[in-house]
Order: structure tokens, then C-alpha cells, then sequence
């Protein structure tokens, strides 16, 4: 969404270009931040861009000439490669893009395809905790009661701006004050990050899109979770919670709280947790799961320089994992410094 990503070129990475596709008389059918790079270091690419504060890579396509505005996306890599990271690999998108690959008679291929957790609006009758084993309901539940006993315990949702703005300042302090605080990787460590988030909540606020949920004791927050609706989609952006308040899953329990209000709203029809695939809490609370994978779109009929790179890429793919699994193993901060990058 241009109200993301704007502010994204602007704090995060300056040299980001804005490629857009038109059907020759001035209406836009396609655009996607890129940027040049090489496929596996070897062969030229141009990348669609994705970010950590970004982590879902689809292009804009016009729906109603979605062939055209994919045939001129897949044109502007030239002979080189279209390489789309984080793409949901069994979108309409990505489907109208595999076809404007075969139309032009270039090669693709799906790379580090993996599942994210998402959670579709459940059936007349059931709640989101219904998919939930018995016996973790029933924990949840009791945690939530004990709880309660420390005080007036609220769930709260902020939309209007200046709620949201002023809600949003307490996740930036909650959340520094936790590990990503410890490790400089809190929206707030950066003065750029900083400014990035202010803006986009900001701007989606403005347009009623943000929803800033929190569980408070009094005035307290326990935990806050801030999301983002865009079309039937509700995305789970960011989370921070009070360790002192860690017995009592307060990270669970306000992704709960999230999604029960945010199927209150009967537009919205599957929640995305933005999760990585490893992400335990999100696997364990959301049982459904979107496919995200990198989408590489070769140059025309391929070729050895083309083959040597995209070889090389799945191999950094599978080092770059192996190093994660390790990282984890040996009690490394859990912000790896590993990254696909081209």
C-alpha cells in the first residue's frame, strides 16, 4: 500500500525504485518497489522489494487487466531475472505472473516455499479459540482469571486516530523495555525504524485501516498487539507485551483478544499473523496456513548463466537456514543477522 510504502523508501532505504506498468494511455496497471541485484550473485535480477516490516512481497496488479499488468511486470526485467520474495504462492497473482512467464517463454521456479500461520473467519457458531486443543483453552482460560484478580482487566481496541497514535507510543516503550530493547531491534532502537512505523500507523490510521488492540490492567498495558486491515485481509504487524506479566501468556492472549475483535468486523475474512514459519506461538494459536515462497522468473529461454545463478540462490536459501537452526541451538539473540538478500 502506497501508505506503507512510501514512508518505507523514504526512512528505510532511500535507493528503492518505483516501477510501475500502464497500458499506454496514462492507467496504471502494475507497480512494485525494485531494485537491481543479482540472482545467487551471479546473474542479473530485478528484485521486488520486501523488508522485515514488510514481509509479504505482492505486487500491485490491476484485477481487471491483471494478464496485461503481469506481461509488463515480467517485461521489466529485461534479460535479466524477476525475482518476487515473500510472494503468497498460490495467489492470483502469483498465478497470473507464472502465466505471463509462460507467455513470454521464460523459465520459473518457486524457491524456499514454507507455510505461514493464518486464521480464516470461523463458521457461524464457532470462535476463533475453537480450533484450540481442549486442554489449552482451558489454561488460557485460567491464566486470563488469574489475571483479572490483579485488577480491572480490559481488552481494548484503538482506531480513531488520536487513540491510535497515543496507543501506539505506549507499544513503542513496551516494546523496548523487552528483549528487542535488549537487542536493538525494537521499532524504537532506530531513529529510523522509529519514524517509519509513526508514519505508517499514522497514515493508516487517518484512512481507519490501523487497529491498535491491548489488554490493560487499569491504565496498564499488559500486551498490544497493532494491525493493519487492508481489503478482507487483517494483517497482525507488530507485538509487545510486559515480561513482568509472562505466566500468563500475555502474548497468546492478546493474539486471541486480536481475533476476536477483529472478525467482530463482518468485512474482514482471514487474519495473516505475519509470522515466520518457525514462529511457534503462531503455529500452536492458528491452524490454517498460506504458502509464502520466492517467486524467480527467468530471462527469456533461460540459459547456463541463468541456471549457475538461480543453483547458487537455492543454496544460499538452504545456508542461510541450516545457519538460523543453528543460531537457535546455540542461544544466539533471536534476531539472526541472516537475510535473503540478492
Amino acid at each position: 500500500h502506497p501508505g506503507i510504502l512510501l514512508p518505507a523508501i523514504d526512512h528505510l532505504d532511500p535507493s528503492i525504485a518505483v516501477a510501475t506498468v500502464d497500458d499506454g494511455t496514462g492507467r496504471l496497471l502494475a507497480l512494485a518497489p525494485v531494485h537491481h541485484g543479482r540472482l545467487g550473485k551471479i546473474s542479473p535480477a530485478l528484485w521486488v522489494w520486501t523488508h522485515d516490516y514488510a514481509p509479504l512481497g505482492t505486487p500491485l496488479l490491476d484485477s481487471a487487466a491483471i494478464d496485461e499488468a503481469a506481461d509488463g511486470l515480467v517485461e521489466l526485467a529485461g534479460d535479466g531475472s524477476l525475482v518476487l520474495p515473500e510472494l503468497p504462492v498460490h495467489s492470483h497473482v502469483a498465478a497470473a505472473l507464472r502465466d505471463a512467464a509462460e507467455r513470454a517463454g521464460r523459465p520459473w521456479t518457486i524457491v524456499d516455499q514454507q507455510p505461514r500461520a493464518i486464521l480464516d473467519r470461523p463458521e457461524a457458531g464457532d470462535g476463533v479459540r475453537d480450533g484450540l486443543e481442549r486442554r489449552r483453552r482451558k489454561e488460557f482460560a485460567r491464566q486470563m482469571r488469574r489475571l483479572a484478580e490483579l485488577g480491572e482487566l480490559t481488552v481494548e481496541v484503538a482506531v480513531h486516530p488520536d487513540h491510535a497514535r497515543a496507543r501506539f507510543e505506549e507499544f513503542l516503550i513496551l516494546e523496548a523495555a523487552g528483549w528487542k530493547g535488549d537487542e536493538g531491534t525494537a521499532l524504537a532502537s532506530q531513529a529510523a525504524t522509529a519514524a517509519f512505523s509513526r508514519e505508517i500507523v499514522f497514515n493508516r490510521s487517518e484512512r481507519g485501516t490501523t487497529r491498535i488492540v491491548s489488554i490493560r490492567l487499569g491504565d496498564h498495558p499488559v500486551a498490544i498487539v497493532v494491525c493493519f486491515v487492508a481489503g478482507a485481509t487483517a494483517y497482525t504487524w507488530k507485538i509487545a507485551y510486559d515480561q513482568h506479566f509472562a505466566r500468563f501468556s500475555p502474548g497468546v492472549q492478546v493474539m486471541l483478544a486480536a481475533a476476536d475483535r477483529l472478525f467482530a468486523d463482518p468485512a474482514i475474512m482471514r487474519i495473516d499473523s505475519c509470522a515466520a514459519p518457525q514462529n511457534a506461538m503462531a503455529n500452536r494459536l492458528w491452524h490454517g496456513r498460506m504458502d509464502i515462497g520466492t517467486l524467480v522468473v527467468g530471462p527469456v529461454g533461460g540459459g547456463a548463466l541463468y541456471r549457475t545463478g538461480l543453483a547458487a540462490f537455492r543454496t544460499e536459501v538452504a545456508a542461510r537456514a541450516t545457519a538460523k537452526s543453528l543460531w537457535a541451538r546455540l542461544g544466539g539473540p533471536r534476531h539472526h543477522p541472516w537475510k535473503t538478500q540478492p
